[in-house]
């Protein structure tokens, strides 16, 4: 249970403060997308079901059936479409009662119900039905690529009812994205006329045979498809098709052009009527109506065993429909003899992400292995290694696909089964080959490892020579996760693959061990990774790891890292529990976190978070998914956080399986994804992860099967009495009476495993533990953190009863304080003795330990940081974490919503400060206060005599020591204050024009080797290498030559800069070589502030670091430093940031923004244009951006000078003022 310890008083948590700097940023960008809005809760739970009532969608639930590309399209209303792949017909049902008529999905009532593999609907509606009730039952065939409906009238009376029906629209029509939510409407499976001009049926006793699909009018003899309608015994018609003609018209009309195919019979009440349409084979007997009864049985028989596979029972309803739709999607992304990328969109071959670890968690070992042998066949075997070749046609962003380059040599794997011949963009070895060494988890298959042996080795002196070339254990990342497709490294350390490399070599040095093979070079490139990761990787003083470092210029730490870098170094055993538990609170702290709102979810506290905070938006390195949502709650789980763990969890599947389009969805994109919404279903990604976060996460499946050994690590939330797993290799259940537990565990493993429960001790002591009747033993668990943990070795059975009776104090989580940087942190002891603290960030001095009692100082580093106490209670012992969040000892807190006359802000002290001396822009001599800081908040307004556009400089001085020098920007004050300004000449500085900064080509340097990187235009990334957006200042420069040069950005502050065509107009700086990497200006006199009109690049790779600096340098040798920061201050030339306050928030007030074309000074802007695949908040002919920082007017002045830091980036200094 959580304790929330916070003293009485008003400091905000620094996470809030980020939310109150962003509440207040730019709305002018804020996107249609609500997050606020309370959606519905579009289905309900309802046993194993998913049911909802008078939806209104159609064609939202796809039924699987043969494991091709064939889908029967289902949805909340009971109309149907197949999907051979490519559109095969639209089937709906009516109803007529004499001359009245009616679509059945226009009756008034409609429960539909997503039972896993197929759809129910309960009808009822007066008009029609009387009291009696139409039910509808479609499933997909259990042998053919097609469907079979049954239909029932219960106790309807009128004799005089017909049901009717109208088929057609088979056009062997494939859509964009294969007709899949998000990206294809549904209105692609209506009925339409023009998907039937070449359809020719051939009417029979049963139904029809449909020629379909060469795309010309009939007749013609090249018909390609063939369709077989099997129905009841009735008035069968070819007909025109309308699609917005009534029940009664269509099926009066008579064939023209587009024809379709209908009937029409009297119906009798608890008589079933069967419907089945599909594709024949050759190599099948066709169905007759007389067996169509069997055949929905089979089909049915073949669901029930299917979703049967995974059972699941547990407190929480919205969970326990789980494994039913699991085991139905995990089924649809099968065609043998691989896993596909989808089931519906994306439906391809690629040898990796991670939809293939589904078959291990779920028992589908044999598909497992046919995965992973087709895929072995796939290695390039030749030739052994071969030249870095970046393609010159790409703009270098990537690697020539060709084969018998480096990275396309012995080793890589190619995407295609079966095929080693055929070079792609990604490098899907490092998730293929996890997967394989997850598969020997699950199976020891000896004779199959010893055959993949050799793809195995190849594959890790593939890795090593393309990714680590350097040998430094850090690996690159060549499009090597999900989320990579504009992920660009240019040869830099990074986590997520280098964690991936560390667990193949120590996997490998297992698995060497087990086949008579020497472990000790993976052994040893295992250490030497770890120990790079933890020496430049691990960012000791924040808790948590670095995106990667760069290879080149100032090798800089990327500080800010995306959701994949936590979990997958996680996964990998990367850190220890001191260092996994601090990695997580990273995502507590500083991902952003956007919540769930639903109608019948109210005080649940359901939330999602996006995978990571960076600017500005391009596909992929920012979004809300639910593979990385699973993937993060795995790493919760396995960082022993079940609490947190199974809230995100939840959290996520109720808003794709509940909230979203599609019942018992796994969809790619949620509904808070930013710019693309919801997007598709079954996505193969958050199956895999899902099932494994179930499996191993929930329920702590947790096999070993060489040693042997099956490990259950439960990781149930604390409040549930009862939950249980069945899966084909294990059966776990959980039952809770008082305070026993009861486990039972059943292995169903082919071979003896010796069975081990870890559990988390939720009390201070254990009265009692007996497995199978008998007392047993425990141990304890080194280094638990959270709480106690403990190990019942339960012996080699295969079914186990082992019972835990608990005793004393319950146990708290961890411990939370918001507290200041000169505070004294007193921690009380009250669950046990105290024994020593880990303090991993170095945050504590002045250290005083006793049993019950720790009291330290703080060192001046604030920020949410952890803390760790060793405390033993009886026999438990266990490390403590302690949340503690540290202000400043002072700092200023304000709304960046500023008013156009005044500024207001917060002084808030952690002591009182009696005759305090607070100055507003002191080189200004009007905003002079004497005040007493109190402790807490101290509210402060000042009038526009005292403020000038911008940055106001803000100094707290207490006997003339200054306490914070700090600013509050206003870009809507009035320039009153300013008497006197100067323009410095820059003409002998200026080095290119601002609008050539994309036309130039950044060639150097670049490393020499396999790595993705920038495009040579300086913009773009891998997957979209070639845009080159249009930058125009022809604006700017008319307003120049009408006013001598002048640029005005109000009546008392103006910039000079060329304004003739042929000008240069900017001071580029960059750590490419084009440019200086700075460049430092003369400046004389004094000023009391700076305007600066700059611009130039900036990209996701480098956001939340610094990317530049402006220095102003004094003659007595000091100077003042304004860092540019992506997204903070630093924004890209040719697009406005999107701002959203959640996923992409900004921690300052928006500048104001020139546009180059216009020559305008905006301060929102909302004109915007599309970059095709990379942006739609471009800023058609680019845009500049107005800064400013105070200068010390007593001083005076040397130089001005601009550094880019960061890689990739390109700074530009086009104009200067300084005020007086």
């Amino acid at each position: 249970m959580k304790i929330l310890k916070i003293k009485n008083r008003e400091i905000p948590l620094l996470c809030l403060l980020t939310i109150l700097f962003n509440l207040t940023v730019a709305t002018a960008q804020t996107k249609s997308r609500n997050y606020d809005l309370e959606r519905p809760l579009r289905y309900f739970p309802e046993n194993d079901a998913f049911v909802i009532k008078n939806g209104t969608r159609k064609f939202n639930r796809a039924l699987y059936g043969t494991n091709t590309g064939y889908r029967t399209e289902a949805g909340d209303l009971p109309e149907f479409a197949l999907y051979m792949p490519g559109m095969g017909g639209n089937l709906r049902f009516a109803l007529i009662k004499g001359t009245n008529s009616v679509w059945i999905t226009e009756l008034k009532n409609i429960k539909a119900i997503y039972r896993p593999g197929s759809m129910l609907y309960e009808i009822t509606d007066e008009s029609y039905l009387g009291t009696g009730k139409l039910n509808i039952t479609i499933l997909s065939s259990a042998e053919k690529d097609g469907f079979i409906v049954k239909t029932e009238f219960d106790k309807v009376t009128d004799k005089s009812l017909e049901l009717a029906w109208v088929f057609g629209g088979a056009s062997g029509k494939k859509f964009s994205r294969d007709g899949d939510i998000g990206a294809d409407p549904e209105s692609v499976f209506y009925l339409h006329q023009e998907n039937c001009l070449d359809n020719e049926y051939t009417i029979n006793k049963d139904g029809f045979m449909l020629k379909y699909g060469s795309g010309k009018v009939a007749p013609t003899p090249d018909k390609k498809k063939t369709l077989i309608g099997i129905f009841p015994k009735a008035a069968f018609k070819i007909i025109e098709a309308d699609l917005a003609a009534s029940p009664l018209n269509i099926l009066k009309s008579e064939k023209k052009s587009a024809p379709a195919f209908s009937g029409r019979l009297k119906i009798n009440s608890n008589q079933p009527y069967y419907f089945s349409i599909y594709q024949p084979d050759a190599n099948q007997q066709n169905n007759t109506y007389v067996n169509l009864g069997k055949a929905f049985d089979d089909a049915e028989a073949a669901r029930v065993k299917l979703v049967n596979r995974v059972k699941i029972n547990t407190p929480d309803p919205f969970i326990n429909t789980l494994g039913g739709t699991l085991a139905a999607a995990a089924d649809g992304i099968w065609e043998s003899p691989t896993y596909l990328h989808g089931a519906v969109a994306w439906r391809m071959r690629l040898n990796a992400w991670r939809g293939a670890y589904i078959a291990d968690v779920l028992g589908w070992h044999d598909r497992a292995k046919l995965h992973f042998s087709s895929y072995a066949n796939s290695q390039v075997l030749t030739p052994e290694t071969g030249p870095v070749v970046s393609d010159t046609a790409l703009n270098l962003a990537r690697q020539k696909e060709v084969m018998g380059t480096s990275m396309f040599s012995s080793g890589y794997i190619s995407r295609n089964p079966n095929a080693n011949d055929r070079p792609h963009h990604y490098n899907m070895n490092l998730v293929f080959f996890d997967q394989i060494y997850t598969h020997f988890k699950w199976t020891r298959d000896i004779d199959f490892l010893k055959s993949l042996w050799p793809t195995l080795e190849r594959n890790m002196k593939w890795e090593k020579r393309n990714y680590d070339a350097d040998g430094d254990g850090l690996y690159d990342a060549y499009a090597s996760i999900w989320a990579s497709d504009a992920l660009q490294y240019s040869g830099g350390g990074v986590t997520h693959t280098t964690a991936y490399n560390y667990r193949a070599n120590v996997e490998m040095a297992r698995l060497a061990k087990i086949i008579g093979k020497d472990p000790k070079p993976y052994e040893k490139e295992a250490e030497h990774i770890l120990n790079a990761v933890r020496n430049t990787l691990w960012l000791k003083d924040k808790g948590w790891y670095a995106e990667y470092i760069d290879k080149l210029g100032n090798k800089m730490l990327h500080e800010q890292p995306g959701l994949w870098s936590i979990y997958h170094a996680i996964d990998a055993k990367v850190p220890d529990n001191f260092e996994a538990y601090q990695s997580l609170r990273y995502i507590d702290t500083q991902i952003p976190h956007i919540p769930i709102k639903a109608k019948g979810l109210e005080g649940k506290e359901y939330y999602t978070i996006s995978t990571t905070n960076w600017h500005p938006y391009t596909w992929s390195v920012n979004n809300v998914a639910l593979a990385e949502l699973m993937h993060t709650s795995l790493a919760y789980w396995q960082g022993g956080r079940n609490e947190e763990a199974f809230k995100l969890w939840e959290s996520a599947l109720i808003e794709s399986m509940y909230l979203g389009a599609s019942p018992g969805n796994f969809q790619q994109l949620s509904f808070y994804d930013a710019m693309r919404g919801e997007l598709y279903r079954d996505f193969a990604d958050p199956i895999g992860m899902a099932g494994r976060a179930l499996v191993e996460g929930l329920f702590g499946i947790q096999p070993d099967a060489f040693n042997n050994t099956l490990l259950i690590q439960p990781g149930l939330p604390e409040s549930w009495d009862h939950a249980s797993l069945d899966i084909p290799d294990a059966a776990v259940s959980f039952q809770r009476n008082g305070n026993a537990d009861t486990y039972k565990i059943v292995s169903k493993f082919p071979f003896s495993m010796n069975v081990k429960l870890q559990l988390k001790a939720y009390r201070s002591g254990i009265k009692s533990i007996s497995v199978n009747g008998k007392k047993s033993s425990w141990t304890l668990v080194d280094n638990s953190v959270g709480v106690p943990q403990i190990m019942i070795d339960c012996g080699n059975e295969a079914e186990n009863s082992i019972t835990i009776e608990w005793e004393g104090k319950a146990i708290s989580r961890y411990e939370e304080y918001a507290l200041s940087t000169s505070d004294e942190l007193k921690l009380n002891a009250t669950e046990g003795d105290f024994l020593e603290i880990l303090d991993p960030q170095e945050i504590l001095g002045n250290i005083k330990l006793s049993a019950n009692k720790i009291q330290a100082n703080f060192k001046n580093n604030a920020g949410s940081k952890t803390i760790f106490v060793k405390t033993k209670a009886g026999e438990l012992i266990w490390y403590k974490p302690y949340h503690i969040t540290l202000s400043p000892r002072i700092y200023l807190s304000y709304n960046k919503n500023q008013s156009a006359d005044q500024i207001s802000f917060d002084i808030v002290s952690s002591t009182n400060i009696p005759g305090a001396e607070l100055m507003v822009n002191p080189g200004f001599q009007n905003g002079i206060k004497k005040t007493n800081l109190v402790y807490g908040k101290n509210a402060f307004s000042f009038g526009q005599e005292s403020l000038i556009p911008g940055s106001n400089q803000i100094i707290v001085k207490s006997n003339n020591k200054i306490l914070l020098d700090t600013t509050v920007i206003n870009w809507n004050i009035k320039p009153s204050k300013i008497k006197g300004t100067k323009a410095v000449d820059l003409s002998g500085f200026y080095n290119d024009q601002i609008i050539r900064v994309f036309e130039n080509k950044y060639l150097s340097p670049r490393p020499a080797v396999t790595t993705l990187q920038l495009p040579t235009q300086g913009i773009g990334n891998w997957c979209y290498p070639l845009i080159k957006p249009v930058l125009e200042d022809d604006g700017l420069r008319n307003k120049l030559a009408g006013n001598n040069g002048q640029l005005n950005f109000d009546e008392k502050l103006s910039f000079r800069i060329p304004f003739q065509p042929s000008d240069k107009n900017v001071v580029f700086t960059s750590q490419w070589d084009n440019f200086p990497t700075k460049i430092s200006i003369p400046l004389t006199g004094s000023a009391s502030h700076v305007y600066l009109l700059m611009g130039g690049t900036t990209n996701p790779m480098q956001s939340r670091i610094v990317n530049g600096t402006v220095s102003i340098e004094y003659t007595d040798g000091t100077k003042r430093v304004m860092e540019l920061k992506n997204p903070e201050n630093w924004w890209p030339i040719e697009q406005d940031y999107y701002i959203d306050n959640y996923a992409f928030a900004i921690d300052s007030p928006r500048p104001p923004r020139l546009y180059l074309k216009s020559g305008e000074f905006k301060l929102n802007n909302n004109s915007f244009s599309t970059i095709q695949g990379f942006s739609s908040y471009g800023v058609k002919g680019g845009a500049v951006t107005l800064l400013d920082m105070p200068a010390d007017p007593n001083k005076k002045l040397k130089n001005i000078s601009i550094e880019t830091k960061a890689n990739d980036v390109v700074i530009g200094l086009m104009g200067i003022t300084l005020v007086y």
